[in-house]
């Protein structure tokens, strides 16, 4: 009940930093127990769309380097750009059966046709600090493969978010690339993109409240 009482203080406080900061921490440290709430109070409201896939929120914009840029372009980019991080990926050749079909030629930021951007590593403005400037690497020879973060750990966009999010606790990241069936880069999925699906899914709950006390009052009148 105190869940429905919190969904209550947090639809009549909008925006309010600590309903966030309790979402967060539900998030982080209740995972499992956060999402399946929300999805079993779905169940009560065939109306909407009662689950997510990681693939249905992540964001697909993403900042990307190629593992052979020197790092002093990179740094550039990111001071340009305002940016904390970068996915580094690697074009290789998708050798699957579907690369034959027309509808790949299409999709969303692959070089050629049957050719997918795989995720090989992570490169942040700490290794820049780090790996480059305290150890007095050049920073104009010096190449994203040399300093990057490698093998990062990815999620398949059929995931549901709930096991993504354990899986983010459980190595202790923020955010993760999300790559398709064949291992191409499509989006990355941060807390902050959880948290938000979450919103939406509370204002859904608080709304099948005011629906069940609407009903008990007809009935009782």
């Amino acid at each position: 009940m105190w869940i429905f009482l919190f969904m209550v203080a947090d639809e009549i406080t909008p925006g309010l930093p600590l309903a966030e900061a309790i979402i967060l921490a539900l998030l982080v440290f209740l995972p499992r127990w956060m999402l399946e709430v929300v999805h079993r109070v779905y169940e009560y409201m065939p109306d909407r769309q009662s689950w997510h896939t990681v693939g249905d929120i992540c964001k697909r914009d993403v900042a990307t380097v190629e593992p052979e840029v020197p790092v002093l372009e990179v740094a550039r980019l990111m001071r340009d750009e305002h940016l904390r991080s970068l996915i580094v990926v690697e074009s290789r050749p998708y050798t699957g059966d579907d690369t034959a079909k027309a509808g790949d030629k299409g999709r969303k930021g692959e070089t050629a046709a049957g050719t997918i951007r795989v995720p090989v590593g992570i490169l942040t403005d700490r290794d820049l600090a780090l790996r480059v400037e305290a150890e007095g690497l050049p920073w104009e020879d010096t190449p994203v493969r040399e300093v990057m973060t490698p093998d990062p750990v990815v999620a398949e966009s059929s995931q549901d978010v709930h096991s993504v999010v354990e899986t983010m606790r459980g190595i202790g990241a923020r955010q993760l690339p999300i790559v398709d069936e064949r291992g191409h880069l499509i989006g990355t999925l941060s807390l902050d993109d959880t948290i938000a699906m979450l919103s939406h899914s509370l204002d859904d709950m608080v709304e099948l409240l005011q629906r069940e006390i609407q009903r008990e009052a007809e009935v009782g009148s």
